[in-house]
Formats: structure tokens, C-alpha cells, sequence
């Protein structure tokens, strides 16, 4: 791992938030260390009060990185916040602790901000293990969006149709060459620490889910572009956390779901606008269905399982 010196400036500070990462923030330093870009750069872990003992197995593998331990759980924003208040790169790349740059990749961002002064952020483009794009580079968000979602069974039915169209920006797919976006992913995302001095870090009222999209409002609506570098690539490996994500099943439902009515309400409806109100029925009312669906789905399976079972001892 490329590092600079400790009364060295950095060019880069990767800061990547870790809660209970174990292998794969391992796999992540691991990529970090193989594909360094050639100007140096400074690594950032702040660990959310993990239990699988991230900090001193890190510390232990990986002693040029600054590992952080927080006592507690502070969520995505916060913990992100606290650990870029440490970094003295030029560009900050946020990174999550799932996924692995490929050769090339954190220079290619370095490159692209050096070169188009009017960027404030970019991405290399977020790719599953099997080589798909995950489609994080994305128009703004409509009440559509709901329904017609990257991850929604309409927009898997009806791949097609309009809204999803948009909202995938799907006319630009197969670019190869960089292009501008409304937002994208923090998953991978490099941004000016001129930017983030001027609009801030992640709002702190979020704790993960939407903090990416309203970020990316407030350094547009600061002046600046947002680009996707369609050719540089890094893996995400968000699939390989399932089970992790079904233990925190109801949580993260409610979080997205607060989330996304949070954002609403600081970018489309002011405090007497009576929409704020109807996207909270809504949004709460889509929560529920979305619990039940899956609660329906695990008695289900129980069920066929039990079954199964009782074939087998008959």
C-alpha cells in the first residue's frame, strides 16, 4: 500500500466506515494494497464498535492504516464524518468496507477531478463479483422511484418501461466514456475536500440509507458536476452480506424508509407544504407492506421446511 510519510500530505484519504466487516474490510485493505494509485495515499477505518474484533486483527495486518474505534454504533454518517475530520488528502474517497478497486481505479477518479475542475465528485462504476453493473450512477429520484426502483419487481418485470428508464439513466448505459449524473453511490464515490468544506459531509440526521442521495443534492446545488467514469471498475460485494442483513432485517427497512422521507421533506416540501404529510402515510403504509411481505415469505419457508422434514421421518 502506497502511503505518504506522516509529515507528508496526502493526495488521497480513503475513508471507509467498518461495522462487523471481518473478511471482507480484510478483502478491501487487501485491493487497497495491491492497486495503490502512483501519487500515495492515506488509509482511513473508523470501526462502528465492532464485535468481531475488526480493529485488532486490521491494526495488526495492516499497521500503515489509521484505524479508529468508536464505543458505539454511530451509523454511516457520523462515523464517516469523524473519520474524514482525519484525513489530509485533497480528494476523499468514500469507500465502503465490501467492496475491492481494481488496478487502475482510484487513480482513474484522482485523474478525472485533476483534469474537469467544474466535478466535485465522481465514481468508477460499482460491478457485482460476476462482472454487473449494480446501476448506482442514477437520476434524482421522483415519487416513481418508489415503484420503479434499481431493485423494484416492476422494474425486473418491466425493464423497459419509462420510469425506470429515467431513473437508471439507461439511455447513457454502454458508455465509454465518462458522463454527468445526479447522484451516486458513497459506496465508491471521490469528492473534493474543497467540496466537502463548502456543503459538508453527510448529513447526520441520516444514519445510512438516502444520506448518498441528499449528499449528492447539496454538492449540486453548490455548483458542482457529479461524473461516472463508466470504464473504471470496483467490486461491491453487498451480496455476500445477506444473512448479515436479515439478522437487522427491521431496522434497515424502517431506516430506509425514514430515510427516504427525510430527504423528501429537506428537498421537495417545505414545512407547510401538506405533500411532507401524505409522503409520511405513504412512505410508513409502504414500510409495513414491505415487513409483512417478508414475514409472510419466512413463515413460508418455515413452513415448507417443517414439511420436509416431516416427510423425511414419516
Amino acid at each position: 500500500m502506497t502511503t505518504t510519510s506522516p509529515t507528508e500530505a496526502p493526495a488521497i484519504s480513503v475513508v471507509i466506515v467498518n461495522y462487523n466487516g471481518g473478511a471482507l474490510l480484510h478483502r478491501c485493505l487487501v485491493a487497497l494494497n495491491e492497486h495503490p494509485p502512483a501519487r500515495g495515499m492515506q488509509v482511513i477505518v473508523y470501526d462502528n464498535a465492532s464485535t468481531d474484533n475488526s480493529v485488532a486483527l486490521t491494526r495488526a495486518a495492516f499497521p500503515q492504516v489509521l484505524v479508529i474505534a468508536g464505543g458505539s454504533n454511530l451509523g454511516l454518517c457520523r462515523a464517516f464524518n469523524r473519520g474524514s475530520a482525519q484525513a489530509g488528502g485533497a480528494y476523499i474517497l468514500s469507500l465502503d468496507s465490501d467492496t475491492e478497486v481494481t488496478a487502475g481505479a482510484i487513480e482513474d477518479m484522482a485523474g478525472w477531478l485533476d483534469g474537469n475542475p467544474g466535478t466535485g465528485a465522481c465514481g468508477s462504476t460499482l460491478i457485482y463479483p460476476d462482472g454487473t453493473p449494480q446501476r448506482t450512477a442514477r437520476a434524482f429520484p421522483t415519487p416513481m422511484a418508489a415503484l420503479f426502483g434499481r431493485r423494484s419487481r416492476l422494474t425486473e418485470l418491466f425493464p423497459n418501461n419509462p420510469f425506470s428508464r429515467r431513473y437508471l439513466l439507461a439511455d447513457r448505459e454502454g458508455s465509454a466514456v465518462p458522463y454527468p449524473v445526479d447522484t451516486l453511490s458513497t459506496a465508491c464515490m471521490m469528492v473534493r475536500r474543497s467540496v466537502l468544506d463548502a456543503v459538508g459531509g453527510y448529513d447526520e440526521a441520516y444514519f445510512v440509507y438516502w444520506s448518498d442521495t441528499d449528499w449528492c443534492q447539496r454538492i449540486k446545488k453548490g455548483g458542482w458536476r457529479i461524473d461516472t467514469l463508466p470504464t473504471s471498475r470496483v467490486v461491491h460485494n453487498e451480496n455476500l452480506k445477506a444473512g448479515h442483513r436479515n439478522v437487522r432485517r427491521t431496522r434497515m427497512v424502517m431506516d430506509f424508509h425514514n430515510g427516504a422521507y427525510r430527504y423528501y421533506r429537506t428537498h421537495h416540501a417545505g414545512p407547510f407544504n401538506p405533500m411532507r404529510y401524505v409522503a409520511w402515510i405513504g412512505l410508513h403504509a409502504r414500510a409495513g407492506l414491505v415487513l409483512l411481505g417478508h414475514e409472510w415469505r419466512r413463515l413460508l419457508s418455515a413452513a415448507g421446511r417443517e414439511t420436509g422434514r416431516g416427510g423425511r421421518n414419516a
